[in-house]
């Protein structure tokens, strides 16, 4: 574009778009060609140009919208911090993550939830003599629940070193540990966590060195990735004649069969400050597949070298485990009978294969238990309804292993009429019954 069209009106723009001829220049009487886009049509021009306008109204709202995408800051996992060290005062927030110590690496969890699953259709029989509703339909859980049986063993790797050299040199080494297979269509997160690592000074007048470092990992709940160890020599102190070494080396932390991944990294190094002798030191840290970085620790024998608070910035919800229960009722009539009937074989059938197929696996191969609860009413004695109660156990225990192998386990338990919800010597179709259940870890998304 050149100096005339933007000096000139609507009409010249038009003229520059389309190729036309330009009006004379004042005190002139040649005739100029604009040098754009010739063969536009006057018509698509003229709208080209009416539209700029609204762009540009548009554009401070597009720009806003992009800035508050941005991270929320930093904040802090941990308000302790060593003698020597502080915490990082430019970045933002500086509140404790709750149930949390980053500098200790205890990390309290919540007791996983527990969801059921109730089969649809259930036929309670006598629920009305019980006093209680028929269990029937589907409790489900809000998103999609992965069976852990169906994750595939991890898989460690170590990526490409690396090396800063200098009066500060660092040797780290990048790992991952990921599944094979994984869940398709898990949000990878991203999260930095950020400390110190403080180095006392024996001569006088000569304050605390500080050397930061930044740990970055990509994590989607079971899977670790590309996990860094990188040092910010912009925020470090500046060594003139002294040297201070510390190298990061990755390990897998939890077995290949573990959901949730994690990488230890051990800390090993050597602070010389010259002419006062040198203090070699280690350390340790853990990360995992949730986000976390735990069990930060560096220490040395004069404990003139030690770790400093742990701060975050970004990352976001995982899959959580939880516990689902697969659970059904097997009900036997007429009273004192102990035969399943071919509906009722159908519906242990039907029960089984409507569990997860990696869950039919485990089961199958012996590493998944079945529990098998078998119950009477309270007419007759104690011990014929205990007797009673383990003949139907048994004989739902013997189509299930008629369905899963030889080397499925199911277990056997006999209540009879323990626990019964009606009065001594009443009869209730309710509780002739087998209790059939299988608890299995999920993680939800």
């Amino acid at each position: 574009m050149d100096d005339d069209f933007l000096t000139g009106d609507s009409e010249d723009a038009v003229a520059w778009l389309t190729g036309a001829p330009l009006r004379p220049s004042a005190g002139t009487l040649s005739t100029r060609r604009a040098p754009g886009l010739r063969g536009v049509p006057t018509e698509a021009a003229v709208a080209a140009l009416e539209a700029v306008p609204s762009m540009l109204e548009a554009l401070p709202a597009l720009l806003a919208a992009a800035v508050g995408r941005t991270g929320s800051g930093w904040e802090s996992t941990s308000t302790a911090s060593w003698p020597g060290s502080e915490a990082a005062p430019s970045w933002e927030g500086a509140e404790a993550e709750q149930g949390w110590d980053g500098a200790t690496g205890e990390d309290p969890l919540p007791a996983p939830e527990t969801w059921e699953y109730l089969e649809p259709g259930w036929d309670v029989e006598g629920a009305e003599d019980l006093g209680s509703e028929a269990e029937a339909g589907f409790i489900a859980v809000a998103g999609v629940l992965i069976p852990a049986a169906e994750l595939g063993l991890g898989i460690f790797d170590r990526l490409q070193q690396h090396v800063f050299n200098g009066s500060f040199q660092v040797t780290s080494t990048p790992a991952t540990y990921i599944h094979n297979p994984s869940p398709t269509g898990l949000a990878v997160q991203r999260r930095t966590f950020r400390f110190p690592v403080t180095a006392h000074h024996p001569r006088y007048f000569i304050d605390t060195q500080t050397f930061w470092f930044d740990v970055t990992l990509e994590y989607d709940g079971f899977n670790v990735r590309r996990v860094s160890v990188t040092e910010d020599r912009g925020r470090s102190s500046s060594l003139v004649s002294s040297t201070f070494s510390i190298t990061f080396t990755p390990s897998a932390y939890t077995p290949s069969n573990e959901p949730v991944s994690a990488v230890a990294y051990s800390i090993s190094g050597r602070w010389d400050p010259v002419g006062s002798g040198d203090e070699s030191f280690s350390g340790r840290f853990v990360v995992d597949a949730a986000g976390r970085l735990t069990g930060l620790q560096v220490s040395s024998g004069q404990g003139w070298v030690r770790a400093g608070a742990l701060t975050q910035s970004g990352g976001g919800p995982v899959p959580r485990p939880t516990t689902a229960r697969h659970v059904t009722t097997v009900h036997f009539d007429p009273a004192g009978s102990a035969t399943l009937t071919q509906d009722k074989i159908r519906h242990v059938h039907s029960w089984f294969t409507s569990l997860p197929s990696a869950v039919q696996a485990e089961v199958r191969r012996g590493a998944q238990t079945i529990r098998a609860t078998g119950r009477a009413s309270t007419t007759g004695t104690v011990q014929q309804n205990q007797a009673l109660a383990r003949r139907r156990a048994d004989a739902v225990a013997r189509v299930l292993r008629d369905l899963a192998g030889t080397s499925a386990r199911v277990d056997v338990e006999v209540h009879g009429e323990l626990g019964a919800r009606t009065p001594d010597a009443q009869e209730a179709p309710g509780e002739r019954r087998v209790d059939l259940e299988v608890a299995y870890q999920v993680y939800q998304l």
